[in-house]
């Protein structure tokens, strides 16, 4: 029974129109627009019984492409107006960000949202940000032409990845590496904490601070309102190391840039991979698939709207960073699209993009879903290239045509969780 997370970024809007708003990603009244729409589609989805909904990082975007800064903001501005949604990033980019500071806003937006938060990270592969923001750490974006570059980036992102893990699941954290040691420095401790007596030795964590006053670690609070955290999702695993990497931690990989048959090599790789590390998952299971529909009155007119919502982002955007090269079957060579092909007809030859009437749609998404039966089934939705009333006839009619015919999982209903003390609460 699939878990169906729709993927928006988003974006500002008809570029044609939205010239005169130049730079677009800067316009305030478009943006505030896209806002409140995406308030609407988050009620909406809520209603139908959707599992989930998620946004990206990524700064800098002046064309307007994907105008999400930070993802934990659409989460907790989103989740205010929904009951049962879940809300989450795919993902936050873990290598220029402080792992403790992460740890600490996702622990305070799983509580406000009352566990309805799921997280995702990723590596960052956009130099123009990636390099500016990162120029603290001195790691910049993924580099297939920059080996240590790479490595770099790498590096950081398994090991924020760890820190933030060991924040949330310790009452004490202590770390030390040739990157980040907590507390700073590691081998003398911080000394002479003036609260050591009155306040931490006897409310703080056990061995927080020592006889002589000295600090000897850290204790990251809020812990988290899910035990021990929120899932964690690995978007968008395109290589071999990164879902095996993802395995052995029992992460939840999310295929993006893969034909189905491709996806399938995953999966199996994710599953023996997994087995190893002592995780029994079933084919599919703990990992997800990203596709995009239009349901439409036949497969010319699905295919119409395809070209007019989606091929700007996978043609201009995600194309001039190489993304299509991805969408190739395993026996073909040559360029993609191939000569004569366009972008919509290679994204829907290879399974990425699924359109028609709902009997079409139906028919091949249980193709996919047969050949391997993932348990999230992530939607790329674009809007606000798609205008707002399109987005919402499309989710509903997903809703209501397609996902009872495969049986979906809507989201569990809200914990109720009674605070274990109340004491000097008011």
């Amino acid at each position: 029974m699939p878990k169906v997370i729709v993927q928006i970024y988003p974006s500002m809007g008809d570029y044609d129109q939205m010239r005169e708003h130049r730079p677009i990603g800067r316009s305030a009244p478009v943006f505030h627009e896209v806002m409140h729409g995406l308030r609407e589609i988050a009620m909406a989805m809520d209603d139908l019984g959707y599992w989930g909904l998620s946004h990206v990082e990524h700064h800098f975007h002046s064309e307007g492409m994907e105008v999400s800064p930070d993802p934990g903001l659409w989460n907790l501005y989103l989740g205010q107006a929904t009951r049962r949604l879940r809300h989450g990033q795919l993902g936050y980019v873990l290598p220029n960000r402080d792992p403790i500071r992460l740890a600490e806003k996702i622990a305070m937006i799983d509580h406000m949202l009352e566990g309805r938060l799921f997280v995702g990270i990723a590596r960052g592969y956009q130099k123009r940000w990636m390099d500016v923001l990162g120029q603290r750490l001195n790691v910049g974006a993924t580099n297939r032409d920059d080996r240590a570059a790479d490595e770099r980036n790498k590096e950081l992102y398994y090991e924020h990845y760890r820190i933030m893990k060991l924040a949330w699941e310790m009452d004490l954290l202590q770390y030390q590496s040739r990157h980040y040691e907590v507390p700073f420095p590691y081998e003398e401790g911080i000394p002479n904490w003036p609260p050591a007596d009155a306040l931490t030795r006897p409310y703080g964590a056990p061995g927080e601070v020592d006889d002589e006053g000295t600090l000897q670690g850290v204790s990251v609070v809020p812990k988290p309102y899910q035990d021990p955290h929120p899932p964690i999702f690995q978007p968008f695993s395109t290589s071999p190391m990164t879902v095996r990497w993802a395995a052995t931690q029992g992460l939840i990989p999310i295929t993006m840039f893969a034909p189905i048959i491709l996806a399938k090599w995953y999966a199996e790789l994710y599953q023996s991979t997994a087995a190893k590390s002592g995780f029994d998952f079933a084919l599919g299971q703990n990992m997800g698939l990203l596709r995009g529909f239009s349901i439409h009155s036949s497969r010319i007119a699905a295919q119409e709207a395809m070209d007019r919502w989606e091929v700007l982002a996978w043609r201009d955007w995600y194309g001039s960073f190489g993304h299509l090269q991805g969408f190739k079957f395993p026996d073909e060579e040559g360029p993609v699209p191939l000569p004569g092909e366009t972008v919509t007809e290679r994204l829907t030859k290879v399974g990425l993009l699924i359109g028609g009437s709902v009997d079409d749609v139906k028919r091949d998404l249980e193709q996919q879903l047969a050949t391997v039966p993932f348990e999230y089934l992530v939607w790329h939705l674009p809007y606000a290239a798609m205008p707002l009333g399109e987005a919402l006839n499309q989710l509903e009619l997903f809703a209501t045509k397609v996902m009872p015919e495969f049986g979906f999982e809507p989201p569990d209903p809200p914990v109720v969780r009674q605070p274990a003390m109340k004491a000097g609460v008011r």
